[in-house]
């Protein structure tokens, strides 16, 4: 009898788990917390504001979905596909992050800080506002992105793609982005102070009025780079083209 009701005690919470996910999926509730959703398709849904924090969206589905305001904190989003779909003023805090893909997602004003994984795709998506603090995302691709007054303020962005990028007032200041390449991107007004850009390729971007304050740019390419009103006090050019063609001893 004991055993009887021991077993009974154990399932309780799977079968919990299992009309809670159901239920979300049939629309019949916007927490699904913890839920296993791997692989499922919930593209061209609306779900602004459902809550998913800690669930395993692995493989999921979200094109053109509506997640406005959503709440995914602490989801595993390995490979979860958010090819056109809105996650504006979305929670995705410390989310796992592994080959992700946002290609032409909204992103503006959502939260990524902490998130962890690399080779994520936010190519031309809209990431105003977006916020990546101490995220660590290397080998992304921002290509053709507008991240205007993004912030990733101690963030890992190291071998990443930021080619053709609108980035104005873009904060990475106390990051990694070595080796990332910035080739014609728009980074006026930002904040590099001690970040280290070392082995970047910065071929005709625009830095103008940029802090690079304490910033370590050695052995970067600023060949043809706008440098007008760049706060450069500290900052190292050691082996680096500079944007006169010269190379800086």
């Amino acid at each position: 009898m004991k055993l009887a009701l021991a077993l009974v005690l154990a399932l309780l919470p799977t079968a919990a788990f299992a009309d809670t996910r159901e239920d979300f999926l049939a629309g019949k509730t916007e927490a699904c917390q913890k839920c296993d959703l791997t692989d499922v398709n919930l593209s061209r849904r609306k779900l602004a504001g459902v809550d998913l924090t800690d669930a395993n969206l692995s493989g999921v589905n979200f094109y053109t979905t509506d997640l406005t305001g959503a709440v995914l904190t602490g989801a595993n989003l390995t490979r979860t596909d958010f090819t056109q779909a809105n996650l504006s003023k979305a929670n995705l805090t410390n989310t796992n992050t592994f080959e992700t893909i946002f290609y032409r997602a909204t992103l503006n004003n959502a939260d990524l800080s902490g998130s962890k994984g690399q080779r994520v795709t936010f190519r031309r998506a809209l990431l105003g506002g977006l916020k990546l603090d101490g995220s660590v995302l290397p080998f992304s691709q921002f290509e053709d992105a507008r991240i205007a007054g993004a912030s990733a303020h101690g963030a890992d962005l190291r071998g990443s793609t930021f080619s053709g990028v609108k980035m104005q007032r873009f904060d990475l200041s106390e990051g990694n982005a070595e080796g990332a390449d910035f080739t014609d991107a728009v980074l006026s007004k930002g904040n590099f102070a001690k970040t280290v850009l070392k082995g970047s390729d910065l071929l005709r971007a625009d830095l103008s009025g940029a802090d690079l304050t304490g910033a370590d740019l050695s052995g970067t390419r600023l060949l043809a780079a706008i440098l007008k009103d760049a706060k450069t006090e500290d900052a190292k050019f050691d082996g680096a083209l500079m944007p006169d063609g010269n190379w800086h001893n």
